[in-house]
């Protein structure tokens, strides 16, 4: 039950108020009669869309508020057709408004697709020839390790680590990974024999020094290869999300982005008559007249 009382309407009440009324002549100033006609066109304006659909949209109900409030207060309409054509100017701005952020999400889309495209690409023979560099570079490590030699067997788990199936050009170190193993477990060099002539042991120790010399040149050209190969494809990796590819990706291509070119042209030309007609109502109908009879 409402706490406010409500005022008895009585045959005399009626007459002042029908009185009252017929004295006031409502809104004088321009800036008065701008502000009538704005709650007026508000009213109406919502009645027609509904905070709804906007807010369906992702819109802010309250930033068309404040887009319809402005024109009024710049453009100062008179009530009936100005009014009209400054709600039609409100509708075709917020129109550009919505296909600029249509523009921008069909924009961000065509560059994520193509960020996510360009890395699934680039991504698997990156980390594939790291992969294979790294075991080459342990494979040099191992080597050149203050320690014994490898042993046959760190030899086989050395190549185990590539991979199960290795490049072509690495496969081909495996023999000499192999025949290094086996010549380094001979004996070291031995002191010449009696006839001047070295000792089997010798003999063991130059083959061990030329198997080491062999693999190590062959390992060189390879790591040398897969380095470059890895700074490439790393610097491949790194352009997808650099501003120049971004810009690249960016670029309208498809019938979405040419319909929304084509929709902000149709919203320009809109804009352009509904001020062209605004302009002629604020001139008059003389001006008009005398414009087009001087032509």
């Amino acid at each position: 039950m409402s706490r406010v009382r409500k005022q008895k309407m009585t045959a005399k009440n009626l007459a002042a108020k029908r009185s009252n009324g017929r004295k006031s002549r409502g809104a004088v100033t321009p800036a008065g009669k701008a502000r009538s006609a704005a709650a007026q066109l508000l009213h109406g304006f919502y009645s027609q869309r509904g905070d709804e659909a906007l807010i369906a949209l992702g819109e802010d109900p309250k930033e068309l508020v404040g887009l319809l409030q402005s024109l009024m207060r710049d453009l100062e309409p008179r009530p009936g057709l100005q009014t009209e054509l400054v709600l039609q100017m409100v509708r075709t701005l917020w129109r550009m408004r919505r296909a600029d952020r249509m523009q921008d999400g069909l924009a961000a889309k065509r560059v994520q697709k193509g960020l996510q495209v360009e890395q699934l690409i680039a991504a698997p023979r990156m980390l594939q020839n790291h992969e294979v560099y790294e075991g080459l570079c342990a494979i040099a490590r191992r080597l050149h390790s203050s320690d014994s030699s490898p042993s046959p067997r760190e030899i086989e788990a050395l190549i185990s680590a590539l991979g199960a199936t290795p490049p072509k050009n690495v496969q081909k170190l495996f023999p000499l990974l192999r025949s290094f193993g086996k010549a380094a477990e001979a004996p070291g060099p031995a002191p010449e024999n009696g006839d001047g002539e070295p000792a089997p042991a010798a003999v063991e120790g130059e083959e061990r020094a030329s198997a080491r010399q062999e693999l190590e040149a062959a390992l060189d050209e390879v790591l040398c290869r897969y380095y470059k190969v890895d700074e490439v494809l790393m610097k491949d990796y790194d352009h997808c999300s650099s501003p120049e590819n971004i810009a690249a990706l960016m670029a309208p291509y498809d019938q979405n982005a040419l319909l929304m070119q084509r929709m902000e042209d149709s919203n320009l030309r809109r804009l352009w008559r509904l001020m062209k007609m605004f302009s002629m109502t604020k001139r008059g109908p003389r001006e008009t007249d005398d414009d087009e009879s001087s032509t």
